[in-house]
């Protein structure tokens, strides 16, 4: 019942506005008035927003009595000026999320680090604990290279050069559990056709660095969707 609230009815397809970014991204004035952004995104017909805990209690009222689901972001302790943007645990339980009233949570993880274990380990125990709530878990699996580029650059993305390895990251993801694997697009419709094939689960890309032209976003989001994208993760280029 919780999927299916996720996913607009009619299109069986999902838009994810993410406003998760002040732990992990140093501060950013698009979203210093959050309940005017939840408002709007609300307003704009997202089927879910994604928010940490402390976000979730202030903008309440934004949210309840709408069509638009609260997905809980449980994880997310690196921040943009740390040692290791790998270095992610838990900040709280599923459970604290179905009592904040989320239909969903959002983990982290990244294969290829050397706290690979550690981050495969805390979303497999969340992905066992949602099972018993009958919560959806949707898993963020990002590429090592693009860890490593954002530790050096400090949080300016790039797009992922190697497709193999969004395609194996997706998998791992949903070996875990993950009930939905958010990820990158690779860049064309044949590769990226092979990662949707490899991951039995809906997937949902993000929208990578934020772009300039609004037709070059849409034109990823377009190939992406008519390839077997299940929806989108968009943040910044909102």
């Amino acid at each position: 019942m919780r999927m299916g609230r996720l996913f607009d009815a009619k299109s069986k397809r999902m838009v994810l506005v993410t406003m998760d970014h002040g732990i992990c991204i140093s501060p950013m004035k698009e979203i210093s008035d959050i309940r005017k952004v939840v408002r709007e995104a609300v307003e704009g017909g997202a089927d879910a927003v994604l928010l940490t805990p402390g976000i979730a209690k202030i903008v309440y009222e934004e949210l309840a009595g709408t069509d638009t689901s609260l997905m809980l972001r449980i994880d997310g302790t690196a921040t943009s000026i740390g040692p290791d943007l790998s270095n992610d645990e838990l900040i709280c339980s599923a459970e604290t999320a179905l009592c904040m009233g989320a239909d969903s949570v959002a983990t982290f993880g990244v294969i290829g680090v050397p706290r690979e274990a550690q981050l495969s380990k805390k979303i497999g125990t969340t992905a066992e604990e949602c099972e018993k709530l009958g919560m959806p878990m949707l898993t963020e699996m990002i590429p090592d290279e693009i860890i490593k580029h954002q530790f050096e650059n400090r949080a300016k993305r790039k797009w992922p050069s190697n497709s193999e390895v969004v395609k194996y990251s997706a998998r791992v993801a949903v070996e875990l559990g993950a009930d939905i694997v958010k990820g990158y697009y690779t860049g064309d419709r044949e590769t990226f056709k092979e990662v949707i094939e490899y991951c039995p689960v809906p997937y949902v890309v993000l929208s990578g660095p934020a772009s300039d032209d609004p037709e070059v976003f849409l034109r990823f989001v377009k190939e992406a969707m008519e390839t077997g994208a299940k929806g989108v993760s968009v943040g910044r280029n909102v």
